[in-house]
């Protein structure tokens, strides 16, 4: 019997090169570590988009149907059908790590899809996440949910809205389909997790009125950014508590409009990316920016340039990327999809935008401009056969 698994490095970049599908290309790379090293070395493969299929109308829900769009192909697409069993289309897509894209059901409930290895978990119910309840018709069915704001205040949700304000960040980090754990940063920025085999969430302790902007996992820990500029470590297993807390000077950024905060692992270094629009800018989408910062003993320290490095941010785990393994993507470059901008901005130089042209394109800078100011926007996907 053929063992498959050490065919020659050259026979198996020769099949691989007579692929010309982008899934049959993924699928190929995944099939096993031996195949995936002979085709790329010991590089990950590149993140990919995943957008609402073609031809769908827009609205709030993504049906089953997506695409998948590789940007080193430019604006070559594959549509693909998420592992969901269900045909109501009544799916959202709330981000992505480690291989997995994270999807809230019509009921608000959370579920880890894998479209390469068409592997599906579901994680705990909501109702096991601190003041909130689910409302039931007669039959079972859920409608909606309460928030428990306060000791006599309460405020109810159709499952629709939930999806949009329950949930701010879900990241995970996983090794095989059946070992995974979650983190989520939900309601006024509370912080749980779940690990698979659990039936409810665990929450986390953190100080007294700090909210969690983002949270990341990096070489073996997760890691928490507070709204006060702190950050701390967490290894779930070890209990509710963080291992490790960094209690550094708050960033003022004068005169600037933060719209959002990210953390990103990034070789040995954590960063901090800052999100902006610049108040001097006068173009009709009132221009982004960003700001890097490094975390340091002493604190976050600027960081002036990622050197041959790209970043990417959004509803996804942050990513980092060696742009001389990759030199499709553009170095000292920040790639975001985010409340409804979709683009590249340079760290020194801000947006990239087209050259003469009045709609941004991809071969200028933009990624997929027909999907600006969409909501839920897409989301960056590393593929990965976990």
């Amino acid at each position: 019997m053929v063992d498959w698994a050490h065919l020659s490095a050259d026979l198996i970049r020769c099949i691989h090169g007579c692929l010309e599908d982008l899934m049959d290309q993924m699928s190929f790379r995944c099939a096993c570590v031996s195949w995936q090293h002979a085709v790329d070395g010991n590089r990950p493969l590149p993140p990919l988009l995943i957008l609402p299929a073609s031809g769908d109308g827009g609205g709030y829900t993504f049906l089953p149907l997506v695409d998948l769009v590789s940007y080193a192909q430019r604006r070559s697409r594959k549509n693909i059908r998420l592992p969901w069993e269900s045909t109501d289309g009544g799916l959202v897509l709330m981000g992505s790590a480690a291989g997995w894209v994270v999807a809230a059901d019509q009921a608000a409930e959370l579920h880890l899809l894998n479209p390469i290895t068409r592997a599906h978990a579901r994680l705990p119910s909501i109702t096991t996440l601190p003041a909130i309840a689910a409302v039931l018709q007669t039959d079972g069915q859920v409608t909606g949910y309460l928030f428990r704001i306060s000791r006599n205040l309460v405020h109810e949700t159709s499952c629709e809205s939930t999806r949009y304000v329950l949930y701010d960040k879900v990241t995970v980090c996983s090794s095989s389909s059946d070992s995974w754990t979650a983190m989520i940063v939900f309601y006024l920025g509370r912080l749980a997790f779940a690990s698979a085999g659990d039936e409810r969430w665990s929450l986390l302790q953190t100080q007294y009125e700090i909210r969690v902007l983002d949270v990341t996992y990096h070489r073996g820990r997760f890691y928490s950014l507070h709204n006060d500029g702190s950050v701390s470590a967490w290894t779930p297993a070890d209990g509710a508590s963080p291992q490790a807390s960094f209690n550094v000077q708050h960033l003022r950024l004068i005169d600037v409009s933060i719209v959002e905060e990210y953390l990103v692992g990034s070789g040995d270094d954590l960063l901090r990316v800052s999100r902006w629009r610049d108040p001097l800018e006068g173009d009709e989408h009132r221009s982004l920016r960003f700001r890097v910062f490094r975390l340091a003993e002493s604190g976050w320290v600027a960081v002036q340039s990622l050197g041959e490095r790209a970043l990417f941010v959004g509803s996804n785990r942050g990513i980092s990327l060696s742009t001389v393994a990759f030199p499709e993507f553009k170095a000292d470059c920040i790639y975001f999809a985010n409340s409804g901008d979709v683009g590249i901005c340079h760290l020194k130089h801000g947006l990239i935008k087209p050259r003469g042209a009045g709609v941004p394109n991809l071969k200028d800078g933009f990624i997929v401009p027909d999907y600006m100011h969409r909501w839920p926007p897409p989301i960056w996907f590393t593929p990965r056969a976990c």
